[in-house]
């Protein structure tokens, strides 16, 4: 079976996303008491999300 195109770019993409959602995460943790830090780490993982969940993966290829 031939793989399907771009497979190697959006597998990338992907994983950007799940590295800057991991990042967030991991800087909120060790401050969760402080709400502005915890506040922009949810604001930064939306961001991201809403981005996936918009599917637009002609501009994830550019």
């Amino acid at each position: 079976m031939t793989k399907a195109p771009n497979t190697d770019e959006l597998d990338e993409h992907l994983k950007d996303c799940i590295t800057a959602i991991h990042g967030a995460v991991s800087k909120a943790i060790p401050n969760i008491k402080d709400e502005k830090i915890v506040d922009q780490a949810l604001q930064d993982c939306k961001e991201v999300l809403d981005m996936v969940m918009d599917g637009k993966v002609s501009e994830w290829l550019e």
